[in-house]
């Protein structure tokens, strides 16, 4: 009887490390594997994120976060070698494709903390709306609690994927799985009726100036914070149910898409504030996988304490 050999590969999602090809040999002693010699990873400085932590072991060959941000950051758009892909329907920029990482390219011209109400800190100090629910003085976030990204990235968490139809554009999170129907006024003769119902991602209606996707979203339930807090020196940087953003789309060429965007919120800031121009690269699949976010109690309860531990540290170091 012939020799049948099976292998198998398999990459771990988000991380790029490949497990080791298995070899069985059917009818034949076992093959031994060869195994690439485990080397701990280097004790992480205080402070540092998980990024950091797993390049330490990533197999040579793979890219580090690090080394994509910078190189989708500094990269220069080319449509002459790379054409902007189109759409069949109208002509205008097709967004379909998975995009990782986020860079920025340019930085805002004014930082976002330096815009809020002085009466709104009382109220920034408590969580804002997830006032009794988090301690923000500790390592808790809203994310902790599965509420959608903050929108000024356009909640785009993580890895997204776009998908251009005819009269929408949408937008699928990995993170969590969130999505977002982005209707697009004047397409097919339709006029979008959104629900205009307050939520955490508010509603959105699109429309073309040129090659560039304009999208007013509004209807926001006044509970996203616009970005994470950082302990004692910064307060959340929450926002009101007046919160209104004008997001601006394009496709440079084929291996990216940039993003821009304007804040209004009467309630929290003096004046309309201007974000950063981020960019992504396109990635060389055409899916984004599950991701589920949910609440596990005994987490949750070690959360609290490391936040309580946190505040009495930090007591008097806000105010």
């Amino acid at each position: 009887m012939s020799v049948r050999k099976l292998a198998v590969m398999t990459m771990l999602a988000g991380a790029g490390i490949a497990v080791l090809a298995l070899v069985a040999a059917l009818g034949a002693p076992r093959a031994s594997a060869q195994i690439r010699p485990y080397t701990p990873p280097k004790t992480a400085t205080p402070g540092a994120d998980w990024t950091e932590r797993i390049e330490e072991i990533l197999p040579p060959g793979v890219e580090s976060r690090a080394e994509a941000t910078k190189r989708v950051q500094t990269y220069t758009p080319d449509p002459a070698k790379y054409p902007i892909p189109r759409t069949p329907w109208d002509g205008k920029p097709d967004f379909s494709g998975v995009y990782w990482p986020d860079a920025t390219f340019a930085p805002p011209p004014v930082a976002l903390e330096s815009l809020y109400r002085p009466e709104a800190r009382e109220y920034r100090e408590g969580g804002g709306a997830a006032r009794g629910l988090i301690d923000w003085r500790g390592i808790d976030t809203p994310n902790y609690h599965c509420w959608p990204p903050s929108p000024v990235n356009g909640s785009m968490g993580g890895t997204v994927q776009l998908v251009s139809t005819p009269g929408y554009l949408l937008v699928l999170n990995e993170g969590a799985s969130n999505f977002r129907i982005i209707p697009i006024v004047g397409e097919n003769g339709a006029q979008p009726r959104a629900s205009r119902r307050p939520s955490f991602q508010g509603s959105s209606v699109g429309h073309w100036e040129g090659d560039t996707l304009v999208v007013e979203v509004s209807d926001f339930n006044g509970k996203p914070w616009l970005g994470n807090a950082q302990p004692p020196n910064r307060l959340p940087q929450t926002t009101s149910d007046a919160l209104r953003i004008t997001e601006r789309w394009s496709r440079p060429d084929a291996q990216v898409f940039e993003y821009r965007l304007v804040v209004e919120d009467p309630k929290m800031l003096t004046a309309p504030w201007t974000g950063a121009s981020d960019r992504r690269g396109i990635m060389p699949y055409d899916t984004v996988q599950e991701s589920l976010c949910f609440l596990d109690p005994e987490l949750d309860a070690r959360h609290r304490e490391f936040a309580e531990a946190q505040a009495k540290k930090n007591a008097g170091g806000v105010r």
